[in-house]
């Protein structure tokens, strides 16, 4: 047995999972590394293809195009051209979303802490700012 327990999985086994709904879809590379300190996702976006505008209560997020640019990142109510190559980071309570604005493209995203899973992200309605609750 090793004296450093690691985990290594390749992309391409993870599965690609849509969005409730449709939309962009997205690998789970966290959960099958069996992380327990951050979430790691590899979103793929169509042209179209919008994230949810929402924030986080416990989970601050970095944000990396890997290819597919130029893009729009929208931070609070600011559009910003992301190039690929290009990190951002974005603290847990600012409103945010990708907005697919050209071709296909990938996005790499992490976030620590974890936070409470699937509820720490909180969805927002874009025209207000104003919470959409949970159904």
């Amino acid at each position: 047995m090793s004296e450093h327990p690691f985990s290594k999985v390749a992309e391409g086994d993870v599965e690609l999972r849509e969005r409730r709904g449709g939309g962009a879809g997205s690998r789970d590379i966290s959960g099958a590394l069996g992380t327990e300190h951050m979430v790691i996702r590899r979103w793929h976006y169509e042209p179209g293809n919008e994230m949810a505008y929402h924030r986080h209560g416990t989970q601050e997020e970095v944000y990396h195009l890997v290819s597919g640019g130029p893009q729009t990142l929208q931070v609070g109510s600011e559009d910003h051209v992301i190039q690929d190559g290009d990190w951002m980071a974005i603290p847990k309570d600012t409103p945010r979303r990708i907005k697919n604005t050209g071709g296909p493209s990938e996005w790499l995203t992490m976030g620590a802490p974890p936070g409470p899973g699937i509820t720490d992200g909180i969805r927002l309605d874009p025209e207000t700012g104003e919470e959409i609750p949970r159904t």
